[in-house]
């Protein structure tokens, strides 16, 4: 084991004093998925004005304190408007048409002030975070960014190149690239994924052990096993540091409890694949991954190397396999 070089050693000699790439605009469309270099916030308290949840008369409420079909009250003025429609200045509730007798016009009722109204920054507030700085842009906070008006963020997408013989291979890593925000094609490469040249020290990872991370030419490049596990194990343990740190992207593992015991070897990062279960995490064989298994996993855990492995109900980090996140 003496003559592994450490995944810790591996990642740090490669990725000491690495800066993230410069941010650029995307529409936001594009940007799904991509890191955000800075926070994405509302410009302006939503909505501007007061508005309309109902059709019916626009009125100040107070104006209208007693009104009733035995008292009607005569309206200050007539103010039709529609769902969705701003509130005249003045006017705080939407009575309903059936609150109002239409020969006067006369209010039948009063209103409860912000009555079938929508309130000015009842939505949100100028200045509240959508979605912070270091996550990648889900769909979700995409929506809500453009229904506060917003059409581009700042984000920081790393380019990556592909250089893999076998096709297969090579699209799968190409597609796993652009799930992690990366661009791939890009003009400027800053990651490179190619095939293990034979010179490489063997790593202490499993699977995996002829893949490495290192900076060539002021550019990350990432050699990886020709076997899909052991491709898999090093996409994970050193492509997911290297485009997290090229990207800006913070997202610490999650603590989850295992549902059943997970034995490894010493003096080994091995990989384990996660499948949620009834009553907690499952673990794949650490070391081993299948597709069946890969079919099944939502996360993973490395089990540093000082481990053999864990006990049932233990607490280990885990992080997702993918851009759809791990199940609460």
């Amino acid at each position: 084991m003496s003559s592994l070089a450490s995944l810790a050693d591996c990642l740090g000699q490669a990725l000491a004093g690495l800066a993230p790439v410069a941010d650029t605009h995307l529409p936001l469309a594009q940007a799904r998925g991509v890191v955000l270099a800075r926070d994405l916030t509302v410009p302006a308290d939503l909505p501007a004005r007061a508005q309309a949840l109902r059709a019916g008369l626009a009125v100040p409420a107070l104006d209208l304190m007693g009104a009733s079909p035995q008292m009607p009250l005569p309206l200050p003025a007539r103010h039709p408007v529609t769902p969705g429609a701003a509130l005249p200045p003045g006017c705080d509730a939407v009575l309903p048409e059936e609150d109002v007798d239409p020969l006067g016009p006369m209010a039948l009722r009063t209103p409860g002030p912000g009555e079938g109204v929508r309130l000015a920054g009842q939505d949100a507030r100028a200045g509240l975070v959508i979605a912070p700085a270091g996550a990648a842009l889900t769909a979700r906070a995409a929506l809500v960014a453009g229904l506060a008006g917003l059409d581009r963020a700042a984000v920081r997408r790393p380019g990556v190149a592909i250089d893999l013989p076998d096709p297969v291979l090579a699209d799968f890593a190409a597609a796993w690239a652009r799930d992690q925000g990366a661009e791939v094609g890009a003009d400027r490469v800053d990651l490179l994924l190619r095939a293990t040249p034979t010179h490489r020290p063997r790593l202490a990872l499993t699977p995996g052990d002829t893949a490495w991370l290192a900076r060539v030419d002021g550019r990350l490049v990432l050699d990886l096993p020709p076997r899909f596990d052991g491709l898999m194990a090093a996409l994970l343990a050193l492509g997911l540091p290297a485009l997290a740190a090229l990207s800006g992207r913070l997202a610490p593992p999650r603590p989850v409890a295992l549902g059943r015991k997970l034995t490894s070897a010493i003096g080994l990062t091995e990989l384990a694949l996660l499948t949620p279960g009834p009553e907690g995490w499952l673990p794949e064989a650490a070391g081993t991954i299948t597709l069946a298994g890969l079919t099944r996993a939502r996360a993973f855990t490395l089990v540093p190397p000082g481990a053999e492995g864990f006990a049932a109900g233990a607490t280990v980090p885990a992080q997702p396999l993918d851009a759809e996140g791990m199940p609460t």
